[in-house]
């Protein structure tokens, strides 16, 4: 019996869904607020900003010399982010499930080095469930990709893009959220997480 409470410790650390107080320890830097929901892989030089929700199944991957900056007020789903160059994210940005974001072909073809440039996402954007961001793009502020998109060229301000390749569908002022419902255990935004 004297066994038990370190059974239950071990059951509850395996089991846990916040997963905050061991990860952050292995981010470069973390600011304020951060939260980890669950398992992510996280290798290499990569930093977040104050207010960052992370769900399990992340992968943010800064192999090499890369680097993952990411700012502040930011939810990110199961989403994969791989740098070995320079991935940039900036603040209030929304990263549906199974987005990929890489700034680089992963091999190299004909005997050539795998080509690496890097990629610059604004502020306030929002990133559909599975859209894929490819190297040297720039996402300009209060822009949307749609659900499944490939992102190959950059986006301007203010824009929606959907389709492979994505192609502008129109003008937007952005993204908005609902109020927030204090009842509710789950709201993606870090935005309206309380005090």
């Amino acid at each position: 019996m004297e066994h038990l409470p370190r059974i239950d410790q071990t059951f509850s650390m395996l089991f846990s869904k916040d997963r905050t107080k061991h990860y952050r320890k292995y981010f470069r830097s973390a600011g304020e607020h951060l939260v980890v929901n669950g398992r992510i892989d996280l290798v290499g030089n990569v930093s977040v900003g104050d207010s960052v929700m992370i769900d399990g199944g992340a992968r943010l991957l800064a192999i090499r010399n890369g680097v993952i900056k990411i700012g502040g007020h930011n939810y990110i789903e199961n989403a994969t982010i791989s740098a070995t160059l320079s991935i940039e994210i900036g603040n209030y940005v929304v990263l549906g499930s199974c987005v990929l974001i890489i700034d680089h072909d992963g091999y190299g073809l004909d005997g050539n080095t795998a080509l690496e440039k890097p990629v610059k996402i604004g502020n306030h954007v929002w990133i559909g469930i599975r859209a894929t961001i490819l190297k040297g793009v720039t996402i300009g502020d209060n822009s949307i990709i749609g659900a499944g998109a490939v992102v190959t060229t950059n986006v301007e301000p203010n824009t929606i893009v959907a389709g492979n390749p994505a192609r502008k569908i129109r003008d937007t002022k952005g993204y908005t959220i609902p109020a927030h419902d204090p009842g509710s255990i789950y709201y993606p935004t870090p935005k309206y997480w309380g005090p």
